[in-house]
């Protein structure tokens, strides 16, 4: 293997994030402008979080998911690092794609749908941890995978906004899962990334996990100055697919929250970004 071909693509994407957060607009509401802290608005007031600076995780060779114990790829590591510490990020208007179904519909109620339903999920959890793992395995074991939708463009506004996902029963890709549970924690005020990139799976092997095409969406958070991470649409197999929907036959809690070096084996982030949704908006 070519490593001096592999880098390229690594350095061209690096640059063109730096360019793009040099470039952000100061239109940003959700996320202050200082680059190590968040600050979200809830009902008790305005609250600052601290994003780490460093992804902090036990130094391994080799990490164990809930499919075994599998060997990390170096180059997929420091990609995975810089991606987290390195987000790009959507301001309001740019990440209205995600939330409505089209630019004429009501962005307020959808939002004031999800924070309802977030409340509801997180009622009765004090710590930020407990209410990501809540959030992840509710989504993860009420969301159904959709295959049809998988078909034909399962990255479409149609099939991953919120507005989409809610109107279509919970149906929708993992584009649509990691956009629902960014958007369930953001209105608990807990900072969340959607992770972009290849994964193992789908007849790729996670020895193959440097040269996977870009086929899956999964995030991470900040909770107690440490990175976690979560992909939903692993908690469950429930999918729906020719029309109907079937149950899950499978339950997999591991990957509600798991470590960097335990997401790491298994998954390769090309894509970064915090979404404002503006829950603050809700208040005014």
């Amino acid at each position: 293997m070519n490593k001096e071909k592999n880098s390229l693509p690594i350095i061209i994407m690096t640059a063109s994030l730096l360019i793009s957060a040099l470039t952000i607009s100061g239109a940003i509401i959700y996320v202050h402008l200082s680059s190590r802290s968040f600050s979200s608005v809830s009902e008790g007031g305005v609250r600052t979080v601290r994003i780490p600076d460093k992804v902090a995780y036990k130094q391994s060779d080799s990490y164990t998911t809930y499919y075994g114990t599998f060997d990390i790829i170096e180059s997929v590591k420091k990609q995975n690092e810089y991606m987290t510490l390195h987000p790009s990020s959507l301001n309001t208007i740019d990440s209205e794609i995600y939330i409505t179904l089209s630019d004429n519909s009501d962005k307020k109620e959808v939002l004031r749908k999800v924070k309802k339903l977030s409340d509801e999920i997180c009622a009765g959890q004090q710590s930020d941890k407990n209410k990501a793992y809540a959030i992840a395995m509710w989504v993860g074991e009420h969301v159904a995978y959709d295959f049809d939708a998988a078909e034909y463009d399962g990255s479409a506004r149609s099939v991953i906004s919120l507005e989409a996902i809610i109107n279509n029963d919970y149906r929708t890709t993992c584009g649509g899962f990691a956009n629902m549970y960014s958007a369930l924690c953001a209105a608990q005020g807990i900072y969340c990334l959607n992770m972009k990139g290849g994964c193992s799976g789908e007849g790729f092997s996670r020895k193959d996990l440097e040269t996977t095409p870009a086929n899956h969406e999964w995030n991470a958070v900040v909770i107690d100055g440490q990175w976690w991470y979560s992909d939903c649409t692993w908690i469950t197999d429930l999918s729906y697919a020719n029309g109907k929907l079937t149950e899950p036959t499978e339950r997999r809690p591991f990957y509600a929250l798991f470590g960097f070096g335990e997401m790491t084996v298994e998954h390769r982030a090309d894509r970064c970004e915090h979404r404002s949704y503006g829950f603050e908006m809700l208040d005014e």
